[in-house]
């Protein structure tokens, strides 16, 4: 014996049923992401000084660098310099061997460049232009990998929350002579 009624009612209830397990994935599945992206916009600020937002940066500044040293290439020392309005000419035989000018030992300057501070040597790091984290306040000068010698340029400023940031922002200058901010809490004192 079937009833038929009692079949039509059990498949009315197992569509509905179906349905009601649709829309609670629908929306397991749009809270999981909306979790995400808050969670990832909250950690941005924290993580967005290990990890780079613009790897051309770098990739742009490595061929300039590149034909700067080779503009800067040592030249002969014993040769005459070149005077683009004079013609070239042939040396004229003297009675007396020249001898090539002597030029006093070069003496460190007071703006060589002596580290006393290295990048941590856990992560790859931002260099900054101003003492903030936080996208559009600062800009990433360069992207510095661990280990990286720096020289402090006596120059602090307060983080705006000093439980994740520490205390203070530093000013460093690179061996390459660029300049910006590290957070303190991400340099350490420098080991050659």
């Amino acid at each position: 014996m079937t009833d038929l009624g009692l079949n039509r009612r059990l498949r009315q209830r197992s569509r509905r049923a179906g349905v009601m397990i649709g829309v609670s994935m629908a929306l397991t599945i749009a809270l999981c992401v909306t979790g995400f992206s808050v969670i990832y916009a909250s950690l941005d600020d924290v993580l967005g000084d290990f990890v780079s937002r613009d790897q051309s940066l770098t990739a742009t500044e490595e061929p300039e660098r590149g034909t700067e040293i080779a503009a800067q290439a040592p030249t002969d020392p014993t040769a005459p310099p070149e005077d683009p309005a004079e013609p070239a000419t042939a040396p004229t035989p003297t009675s007396e061997p020249s001898l090539p000018p002597t030029d006093p030992p070069a003496s460190p300057t007071e703006t060589a460049f002596q580290p006393n501070y290295q990048t941590s040597n856990q992560y790859t790091l931002n260099l900054r232009s101003e003492p903030s984290s936080v996208e559009g306040e600062s800009d990433v000068v360069a992207v510095l990998p661990p280990a990286t010698p720096l020289q402090y340029q006596s120059e602090d400023a307060p983080t705006q929350n000093p439980q994740r940031d520490g205390d203070r922002w530093m000013r460093f200058q690179t061996e390459e002579g660029e300049e910006g901010w590290i957070r303190e809490i991400d340099v350490e004192p420098y080991q050659p």
